[in-house]
């Protein structure tokens, strides 16, 4: 008798599961908030005196919307980020962080990374003056430090 009381409430929690899954699936609960909105990718070359800044990471955020996103630079100077929801973006531009230590390690000596190429003013939200207008399909920008300082 047990057995099947068992038997009966283990096919019914089953049940159960399987209709929330359907439901859920069914109903959208499961897709990325946003995902219907239009995307585009997108391509920023960063450069000083037309040499490539070739380390940092490029970031985006779209203060109205709260999407954003980034990448690291590459040695041609070039990010490329991808699905991008359409908007305009604020662009900051910050050096690469230094390498993590483990813990218990020896600590090596502090390798410092010229970031002078980059201006303070490119690395905050609020005071850069660069910006991106990112619209469906592939968008290519340009941005030469030299010309902010």
């Amino acid at each position: 008798m047990k057995k099947s009381i068992f038997l009966h409430c283990l096919r019914f929690t089953a049940l159960i599961a399987v209709s929330i899954f359907l439901v859920t699936v069914n109903t959208g609960c499961g897709r990325t908030p946003g995902s219907d909105k239009p995307r585009g990718e997108i391509t920023i070359t960063i450069t000083n005196g037309g040499t490539p800044l070739p380390e940092g990471q490029v970031d985006l955020a779209n203060e109205e919307t709260g999407e954003g996103g980034g990448g690291p630079l590459d040695e041609a100077g070039t990010a490329t980020i991808e699905m991008v929801a359409v908007g305009n973006y604020t662009v900051t531009i910050n050096p690469p962080p230094q390498e993590p230590i483990a813990p218990g390690m020896e600590q090596p000596a502090p390798q410092t990374k010229d970031d002078s190429r980059i201006p303070p003013k490119v690395r905050k939200i609020k005071t850069s003056p660069l910006t991106v207008e990112v619209k469906s399909g592939t968008n290519e920008f340009t941005f030469d430090l030299k010309e902010i300082q």
